[in-house]
């Protein structure tokens, strides 16, 4: 039930748009190329992957698989005070739009995590901070109808950022 209404608040967000500052992010959106998505995720990890120690890469080939989850669908939005955004049929998250490094909510695990928000005149970004490592979210208008999501992965345990980009029309 609160995953509906959760939905639902969303859906009431989508509708007013992300438009300040020219983006115009609000609403549903669509993953394209869906058949190569896999592929490109898994040379993205094992690009990571290769520059480890060969003892390390078995243990984390799937540690960051886990990490590259695939998002056939986003739903963004923007309230006055809050951006939000969702994943397939995932939770909704939100983050104060003066979010600056503030803890905005716990993992399952009970692992602060700690969101900045930042917003250009094409794109959201979203950083999210643990002990974990670092995740930034960019979702970029690149045309009327097209978003290019960009996701970077940091951690002290990583030897490069593990990066990938999946494109996305507006539906």
């Amino acid at each position: 039930m609160n995953r509906l209404i959760g939905v639902g608040v969303l859906s009431v967000a989508l509708s007013s748009g992300v438009q300040a500052a020219g983006v115009d992010l609000g609403g549903k959106w669509i993953l394209q190329d869906a058949d190569s998505t896999q592929a490109k995720l898994d040379v993205a990890v094992e690009n990571v992957a290769q520059e480890m120690n060969f003892f390390i890469r078995a243990l984390a080939r799937p540690v960051l698989k886990k990490q590259t989850q695939i998002c056939h669908q986003w739903l963004l939005g923007l309230q006055e005070t809050q951006f939000q955004w969702q994943c397939d049929d995932a939770e909704v998250d939100t983050i104060p739009l003066t979010a600056n490094a503030e803890v905005i909510k716990k993992d399952e695990e009970g692992v602060e995590i700690s969101g900045t928000y930042q917003q250009t005149s094409d794109s959201v970004v979203v950083i999210l901070e643990s002990e974990r490592g670092k995740r930034t979210n960019t979702w970029k208008q690149v045309g009327d109808q097209e978003l290019l999501f960009t996701v970077k992965l940091e951690s002290e345990k990583l030897p490069t950022p593990l990066t990938w980009s999946l494109t996305y029309k507006k539906q």
